[in-house]
């Protein structure tokens, strides 16, 4: 079958020039993942498979570093595990160590529901309150043979003393299943620590699931904000021409209004190049999630420039700088949320089309620093992995030096004084057509994933 593609001849050629490259260190680094756990599981059939094992995940918090490997193949001992920094940088090939235990991780032969396990975590967060939180979605994510084996759930961890605190089985009115739940944003209230409002993700269903911790109750909105840009799901990484539909995939939260101490929500989906905001005061009203018309509490705040798009953004309290990690042009940008919202007045901060194959996550910690991680999962999808080849890679940035003297620095005056909403007047990431014929083979959805035997069906889809 012949598809049509659009081909930019001009690639975020708008934003400032790439700098801070220095300011920039590489923490963590893999061929292949391994873990800390026994060895009969080891040993075991289909226990651990290296090749199937990919991290998702690099978020920090006090020397750690916490690495998740979603169960989307057999052969993954363990979802949740953690990193020690304890020796000079960067570490090759750590070891996995599963957090808080390999008894939360281990799943249960007969693959039953359990409430004291956990199948597939993709990407956790850290917050101020010192508790780790993530969505275990329940599912075992095997290409031709997807798996509920338990209702997607919303967990928190005590880092300090690395025991669950909490665990909200999110029901089916709000989701059908986990598959697509892939992120999550904490909205913790600024004196009190039990006040937590969770936003999750649903890239599949083009849906954003709100968890109220207090009152343990979630419901979720629905809008076309969340949707793909049918313009904008085609990708070209490595020369690798593939399509993908993932809707909504990130959320970045601003700092509380002194006023209001609501807080602006700013989201995208993965297929589009567009940014958009929302008031938490609105995400947490949960008779407005009812609503089928929602007037102008949604709004357009931009265009970050063609083959932009981004999987995870982060905000920084401080300085009102939101980084975005760019998959098509293998590198990680910024904005200052005091300037219009324009791809001028947004910069490259790190580029390295050598091991920046698909960034997959970024955060940023308590310590001022914006953490990144790549995993190449486009060539496990789509071509090869080599476990020969360093596949997997985890940087992080002092965010006050990697912005400095760039247009992201608040010292330093916006390029432009306007924002931009839509694309330039020429369209440059849309103007050529190209056509070229499907191939079959591994993907990462339903219809596939790396390995698939079976080439009669689809590509698949979603990192």
């Amino acid at each position: 079958m012949v598809r049509l593609v659009f081909v930019s001849i001009v690639a975020f050629a708008a934003l400032a020039t790439v700098s801070g490259q220095r300011q920039v260190e590489e923490v963590l680094k893999w061929q292949k993942v391994e873990f800390d756990v026994p060895e009969s599981v080891l040993s075991a059939p289909d226990g651990y498979i290296p090749i199937n094992n990919v991290p998702m995940s690099g978020v920090h918090y006090k020397n750690r570093v916490f690495v998740t490997v979603p169960r989307r193949r057999w052969g993954i001992p363990s979802t949740l595990n953690v990193v020690e920094l304890d020796g000079p940088l960067p570490i090759a090939n750590p070891v996995l160590k599963p957090y808080p235990s390999f008894e939360l991780n281990e799943l249960r032969a007969d693959l039953q529901p359990d409430a004291n396990r956990l199948v597939t975590v993709y990407r956790p967060r850290v917050d101020r309150c010192d508790r780790l939180w993530f969505v275990d979605t329940g599912m075992m994510e095997i290409p031709g043979n997807f798996t509920v084996v338990q209702r997607p759930s919303v967990w928190s961890i005590d880092l300090k003393t690395n025991q669950p605190l909490s665990r909200y089985e999110i029901p089916q009115k709000d989701v059908d299943t986990g598959y697509g739940l892939t992120s999550i944003t904490l909205d913790v209230d600024p004196d009190d620590c039990s006040k937590v409002f969770v936003y999750i993700s649903d890239l599949q269903t083009y849906r954003m699931v709100v968890y109220d911790h207090v009152n343990q109750k979630s419901w979720r909105f629905l809008h076309n904000y969340f949707f793909l840009n049918p313009l904008e799901g085609d990708y070209n990484i490595q020369g690798i021409p593939f399509a993908w539909d993932d809707g909504l995939f990130s959320i970045a939260l601003s700092n509380p209004d002194p006023v209001t101490k609501f807080r602006t929500a700013y989201f995208h989906a993965l297929s589009s190049n567009s940014e958009f905001t929302v008031s938490t005061a609105v995400l947490r009203n949960e008779t407005a999630s009812k609503r089928s018309y929602h007037g102008n509490d949604f709004q357009l705040l931009g265009y970050r420039g063609a083959h932009s798009q981004s999987s995870i953004h982060g905000f920084h309290p401080e300085t009102g700088v939101i980084f975005f990690a760019l998959i098509q042009l293998n590198a990680v940008s910024c904005w200052d949320t005091r300037k219009p919202f324009a791809p001028q007045n947004m910069a490259i901060v790190y580029k390295n089309d050598q091991d920046i194959v698909y960034p997959n996550d970024l955060a940023v910690d308590q310590d001022g620093y914006v953490w990144f991680m790549s995993n190449s999962i486009i060539k496990l999808l789509y071509t090869q992995l080599s476990l020969e080849e360093f596949n997997f890679h985890i940087w992080r940035a002092n965010i006050k030096e990697v912005i400095k003297g760039t247009v992201c620095d608040p010292s330093v005056p916006p390029n432009v004084d306007h924002g931009m909403r839509f694309g330039g007047e020429q369209n440059a990431d849309r103007v050529t057509f190209v056509e070229y014929k499907d191939k079959y083979g591994p993907g990462g959805g339903p219809y596939g994933g790396w390995g698939s035997e079976d080439k009669r069906k689809p590509p698949g889809r979603r990192p």
